[in-house]
């Protein structure tokens, strides 16, 4: 909570994902409920943005396009018809829910810009890296409008 601005999780409604067939002792010792409750208030107490969202679709939907994209439980790999976009599934998921998370702020993603890197002479190439800009701006400025 101290190195981000937001923290984004999944609303999951662990009393109906209890009474699911095979999912009960997973999700009863993940004590999930607990945890994002323990996590909010760290977030509070650190100035962080807490944001719950809807689980409803995070691992069919194509976190590059939008388009939903239905695939067993057992597919870990999230490939998109339309845009040709492949990701690990979980990642797709946590993709989806951070854009998510910065929609209910009503704030976007961050930058990303291409840097090259520079080495001295009689080192490997090495390519462009992308560089994410620390910090947001935006979401300070959105904490601020809103209070």
């Amino acid at each position: 909570a101290r190195e981000y601005e937001l923290v984004a999780v999944e609303d999951l409604d662990t009393k109906e994902l209890l009474e699911s067939p095979g999912n009960s002792r997973n999700i009863a010792s993940a004590a999930w409920t607990t945890f994002t409750d323990m996590l909010e208030t760290k977030c509070e107490r650190e100035g962080t943005h807490f944001v719950e969202v809807n689980p409803a679709g995070t691992t069919k939907e194509c976190a590059n396009c939008g388009v939903e994209t239905d695939k067993p439980l057992w597919v870990r790999e999230h490939s998109c018809p339309a845009c040709g976009f492949e990701a690990d599934r979980d990642a797709n998921a946590a993709w989806n829910i951070l854009s998510g998370g910065l929609s209910k702020l009503g704030v976007g993603h961050s930058e990303e810009t291409p840097v090259e890197t520079a080495l001295p002479t009689g080192t490997a190439v090495v390519p462009a890296k992308r560089v994410v800009e620390p910090g947001s701006p935006c979401l300070k400025e959105a904490a601020l409008t809103a209070e």
